[in-house]
């Protein structure tokens, strides 16, 4: 409570994650251009903290590189985000934390119930304090990123598909991926791949129908926004400061993804952007493989939970998007007594995950309170700095041997009916 919601009550009158998205969805529902930096500045609610560098970095069209605002959100996104901005700023953020923690203590029943325990067990116990503790849900609730909810509404529908109520899930997943793509679309593929066709059929309506909306008002108005969308990603992924994983970015290991390890040993971004891309590729690959060859037609919770925190490790992905982690975490309360060894070695791979570690240590070296025997050396920014990015790569590679070397118990880990 204090690690997350207390702060973010505390912090609710400060610049967030979600002030841009509800600007942008305010700007679209006005027919303006929701990716353009002038309008950004235009509508900045009056009650939102008014901070002195946007006006300045506006004018000089540095915003999206230094803050990565306009947020290059599909449009989908600001559609679902534009009913909160019909409402004033304190209130729509009021709201919106709301929804959060309500979907938080949902999230938490459905999980302790796909374990297969109770609150009463110990397991069940053990799940709720681990997830409790987990820090990118601390960070996700201070920072109000859309990831959070995208992670909820998945981790629900989950729950939904196991119940084969197929189109109540089908909505919560377009909803999820229409948020967050990169959080949302991972649940979809691991549909498709199971053979729920109901499910991946009515969720890429629903999000063709959430993208000819947003669409359809900036045409109806005239509105030239595609230039600005592509430049918000270009900047972003290419020249932006937030994604970048190279020494400019002050906060690189606040990221997740494999290029900020690989920057380090290769010293080429282009080399360590490709190799991200390849083991992303061989990664997806074996899951397939292994999938299909076991010709899975329910969910599995190792196999989603294997195809989720895969999708951390090759695109741009921050600390509070580790929140997926509660897939394997299921996983490892509802398999400890058949798979012992691979449980115990996949929740000590997520240890590290109840700190902040990357930012912390990155604090206290610009602070000067690292030795510099210690931060020059090659394995400083090499393992040490980036130990979480190692943890998901190594979980990732636990995961997919035990779906290699999994046996048909009488009673598998799933999750389907």
């Amino acid at each position: 409570m204090v690690r997350g919601p207390l702060r973010a009550i505390q912090s609710s009158t400060q610049f967030n994650d979600f002030l841009a998205p509800y600007i942008q969805a305010d700007a679209w529902t006005r027919g303006l251009d929701p990716y353009s930096p002038q309008t950004l500045l235009r509508l900045w609610p009056p009650q939102a903290a008014h901070l002195q560098f946007v006006p300045r970095e506006v004018a000089d069209g540095s915003i999206i590189a230094k803050r990565g605002i306009p947020t290059a959100y599909p449009i989908t996104s600001l559609v679902l985000v534009a009913p909160l901005s019909w409402l004033p700023w304190n209130l729509a953020y009021g709201l919106w934390f709301a929804i959060n923690l309500a979907l938080f203590g949902l999230m938490l029943s459905v999980l302790v119930e796909l374990a297969g325990f109770s609150y009463r067990d110990i397991q069940g116990g053990l799940l709720i304090a681990f997830i409790l503790a987990l820090a990118p849900f601390h960070t996700g609730f201070v920072t109000g990123n859309v990831a959070l909810a995208a992670v909820e509404l998945g981790v629900i529908a989950v729950w939904t598909a196991r119940q084969r109520h197929d189109m109540a899930t089908a909505v919560l997943l377009a909803v999820s991926a229409g948020l967050k793509p990169q959080i949302g679309l991972c649940f979809l593929l691991y549909y498709l791949v199971c053979r729920r066709w109901r499910i991946f059929a009515g969720a890429t309506a629903l999000l063709a129908l959430f993208t000819a909306v947003g669409l359809l008002r900036l045409e109806i108005s005239h509105t030239p926004w595609f230039g600005n969308y592509l430049n918000d990603n270009h900047v972003l992924l290419e020249s932006g400061i937030l994604a970048n994983f190279t020494p400019v970015n002050p906060t690189r290991f606040g990221l997740l993804n494999l290029q900020v390890i690989l920057y380090s040993i290769v010293g080429s971004v282009g080399v360590a952007n490709h190799l991200a891309e390849l083991i992303g590729v061989v990664f997806l690959g074996a899951w397939l493989l292994i999938v299909l060859r076991r010709r899975i037609r329910q969910d599995d919770l190792l196999h989603l939970s294997a195809i989720a925190v895969m999708s951390l490790l090759p695109i741009y992905h921050r600390f509070y998007d580790a929140v997926l982690l509660v897939l394997p975490l299921c996983w490892v309360v509802a398999s400890c007594r058949k798979a012992r060894l691979p449980a115990i070695l996949a929740l000590l791979l997520m240890v590290p995950f109840l700190i902040p570690g990357g930012t912390i240590l990155q604090t206290m070296q610009t602070d000067g309170r690292i030795p510099s025997t210690l931060s020059e050396c090659w394995w400083w920014d090499t393992i040490v700095m980036p130990h979480e990015i190692w943890a998901l790569f190594f979980l990732s590679l636990l995961l997919l041997y035990e779906m290699a070397v999994q046996r048909n118990f009488e009673k598998d880990y799933r999750i389907g009916s």
